[in-house]
């Protein structure tokens, strides 16, 4: 993954001039917000959110804070702290925390001048919510963040890295059979079968589309065309859809339909709460009875 998160509303405030690093403190520091809307496709097919805490650290900067920077100690100066440094990415189907980490107080790795804190780190996930429950991860950032006073300062911070979310699987079952069009389709050889296609899987899965529907026995053929969308799936989720199926002059219907059995073929993409589709799902086979029994008169 690669998601870019740029804002200009940092506000916060800053504690100085802290207890030193020698004396068992973390400096001084300072503590600033950030949010933005991030666009479809950044994170998830639609809108999210990026909410950023940082929480600068460093031992070498005393001075009270001011706009602008100020003489300083060396660099690097700065340094955040995982346990108080983080980015959340919030939307409808959930939220993911990642912890940020760069440097230590006795090794900063941030250029940092009281105004101004830039360099790189690493993230790890904290937590996750909704569809991103027991969501793992861990990369990389680079920031460039302002923490002069006010209420306007900018944040440009890079995240790249591997997020992986538990995966969605694909069940199919008959749920019934019957002749359609008030008793005309037994006549016309035609049979309703009503499928359940349900999310088997511990992960939730968004955007379902079966991609192909076959019948692999002689002479049957199914009065539907892929792709078909079938919407959300949250784990443990169905959905059902009723197809009409042709019973041909074909062995195993070719004389009797009553009670023919054939079987229909699924292919289904699932893509998980990433969007990350990867290979379409099946193919599933069931075996499908058509009714024992012709319609009413």
């Amino acid at each position: 993954m690669s998601i870019p998160i740029v804002a200009d509303n940092g506000s916060g405030r800053a504690v100085t001039p802290g207890r030193s690093c020698a004396d068992g403190g973390t400096g001084a520091y300072w503590h600033h917000e950030y949010g933005v809307e991030l666009p479809a496709g950044r994170f998830a097919a639609g809108p999210s959110e990026a909410l950023v805490h940082l929480d600068v650290h460093s031992d070498t900067e005393r001075f009270p804070n001011v706009d602008g920077p100020y003489p300083g100690g060396a660099n690097p100066a700065g340094f955040l702290q995982g346990s108080e440094s983080h980015a959340s990415l919030l939307n409808d189907r959930g939220s993911v925390k990642l912890r940020l980490t760069s440097g230590t107080c006795a090794a900063p790795t941030l250029t940092f001048d009281g105004s101004t804190a830039a360099g790189a780190g690493t993230w790890a996930v904290d937590s996750g919510s909704g569809a991103y429950r027991s969501i793992t991860g861990s990369g990389a950032f680079t920031v460039q963040a302002g923490v002069d006073p006010g209420a306007d300062n900018p944040l440009n911070l890079n995240l790249s890295g591997n997020l992986t979310v538990p995966t969605p699987a694909l069940g199919v079952t008959v749920v019934r059979t019957y002749w359609g069009g008030l008793g005309t389709d037994y006549v016309s050889r035609r049979v309703s079968v009503v499928y359940r296609i349900t999310n088997t899987g511990p992960g939730d899965s968004f955007g379902v589309r079966i991609t192909a529907l076959t019948n692999p026995t002689n002479g049957v053929t199914p009065f539907a065309t892929a792709p078909i969308a079938l919407g959300d799936l949250a784990s443990g989720e169905s959905a059902e859809i009723v197809v009409r199926h042709q019973l041909g002059l074909l062995a195993p219907c070719a004389l009797v339909i009553l009670g023919c059995n054939f079987e229909t073929r699924f292919t289904v993409s699932m893509p998980d709460a990433l969007d990350i589709a990867g290979p379409a799902l099946g193919p599933v086979t069931v075996a499908v009875k058509a009714p024992t029994l012709p319609p009413p008169l």
